[in-house]
């Protein structure tokens, strides 16, 4: 339940999102669903991904530490001019803003331990990388020493080594290496199994290829796997944006309407969300008293009107407002 607003600390210039939080109180469940009523999760999220949520956070604190400063220190007859604004309503407005700060952290968070993990992967794949091919040179050499001079002997080795063009091609090298170093091992007479034991070729030496060979294609498949899905998605924060979004305007508009009738009541002007809510202020005008009929806001001397006021930004979006 939100709480009566109590004036600020002197001390207290600038009150944090969560400060004020713990003045309002939480807001009445089910509130955010009534001031939803009507809206479609298609609109929230379109109307947040105009603009980032670093952007719309930047506006929330600072208005709404405003906002809470000037109805604490309001008479009756300056609240009486801000209809439209409640302490109930101020309540929901900071609780989606401390939310939509949640969900950015942990996306965010999400992200930078995404590209960790990733660094960590790339890094042991190169290494991986770098030992296989290191292992698969030494490993032609010694094959080529036992193969001998004959022509066949040397294509068939050219064929089994491939390349080394990507982790794959260099595994499937390494795997046919060892595969042609068992038929080596396995004529146990003749010259080649003397050339096989000058050479140091053994079943260790095979069963080592082997191996590396599939270290490197398991450091291959997690470098190119996508990391845990991250629970907070850009949909999640655009949802969340255009929900606060929603409450910005509503409280910007009252403070609009409050500061036409009483200039002392501050309007609640966005910058960071500025071109979201930027339009031309209708011109104003005042008939004069005993007005000789001129148009309104004509601005022509004699007339019996004064001029419309001059041109201002008006925070608030759309043209919906009643001119």
């Amino acid at each position: 339940m939100a709480k009566p607003i109590s004036p600020p600390e002197e001390t207290d210039n600038d009150p944090t999102l969560e400060s004020l939080a713990e003045r309002l109180g939480k807001p009445e469940p089910g509130v955010i669903e009534a001031l939803l009523d009507g809206t479609t999760e298609a609109q929230l999220v379109e109307r947040g991904r105009q603009i980032a949520s670093s952007r719309v956070l930047t506006d929330l604190r600072r208005l709404y530490a405003t906002a809470h400063a000037c109805w604490s220190g309001a008479s009756k007859e300056k609240r009486e001019k801000l209809r439209g604004f409640s302490p109930e309503l101020l309540a929901l407005a900071v609780d989606q803003a401390l939310a939509l700060e949640r969900l950015l952290e942990a996306h965010e968070s999400a992200g930078q331990k995404k590209d960790a993990a990733r660094a960590t992967t790339d890094a042991a794949l190169r290494e991986r990388h770098a030992r296989a091919l290191l292992l698969r040179d030494q490993a032609y050499e010694v094959l080529r020493g036992v193969s001998g001079s004959g022509k066949e002997a040397r294509e068939e080795l050219a064929q089994a080594v491939g390349t080394a063009e990507d982790p794959g091609a260099l595994a499937r090298g390494l795997t046919q290496l060892a595969a042609l170093g068992k038929r080596y091992l396995a004529q146990k007479k003749g010259p080649l199994a003397v050339r096989a034991k000058l050479m140091r070729l053994d079943q260790d030496y095979v069963e080592r290829l082997e191996e590396i060979a599939e270290e490197l294609t398991q450091a291959a498949k997690t470098a190119a796997a996508r990391p845990a899905g991250q629970k907070v998605t850009g949909g999640d924060l655009d949802r969340a944006d255009g929900i606060n979004l929603i409450l910005l305007e509503q409280i910007v508009r009252v403070f609009e309407r409050a500061n036409e009738q009483d200039p002392t009541i501050p309007r609640l002007v966005p910058i960071a969300t500025r071109r979201l809510f930027s339009r031309s202020t209708r011109k104003k005008a005042t008939e004069a008293p005993g007005g000789g009929g001129g148009a309104a806001g004509s601005g022509s001397a004699g007339s019996g009107s004064a001029g419309g006021a001059p041109p201002d930004e008006d925070p608030l979006e759309g043209d919906d407002a009643p001119a």
